[in-house]
């Protein structure tokens, strides 16, 4: 996950602890992102990123991370305050699986965030 603001780190970290999830979750900033995916044995099954994923917007990590060889078929769903529908047109454009809407209250952050538990960790089934 590549989330700049640290209180919406915590409480994404607390979530998916109480769910059970929180083997192999890695909280981490953008550049640090391309660092970790510089080894072709560093490959998540699935990424998370806010729209402001430091150094970068996320946009343009989005298509950074797809245009590595390996990385077509990851996962990637982005986080973003704006629900402008250039942005969310954008977002899709450059390759994400997910747009999601960031919350902007504790009760919506959890629910959000056990709603994409839900779906990404039991629900849906992901390319090896």
């Amino acid at each position: 996950m590549v989330e700049h603001d640290p209180d919406d780190r915590w409480l994404t970290e607390e979530t998916f602890e109480a769910e059970g999830i929180s083997d192999g979750i890695e909280f981490i900033y953008g550049a640090d992102l391309e660092d970790f995916i510089q080894d072709p044995d560093n490959r998540p099954p699935l990424i998370i990123l806010s729209m402001n994923a430091q150094p970068f917007n996320g946009m343009d990590l989005v298509r950074r991370i797809r245009e590595r060889q390996g990385f077509e078929t990851v996962p990637i769903i982005v986080l973003s305050e704006s629900a402008l529908p250039d942005d969310v047109q954008a977002t899709y454009t450059a390759g994400a699986n997910s747009f999601i809407l960031k919350p902007d209250s504790y009760s919506d952050a959890l629910f959000k965030i056990k709603s994409f538990i839900n779906y990404w960790f039991h629900t849906v089934v992901l390319p090896s």
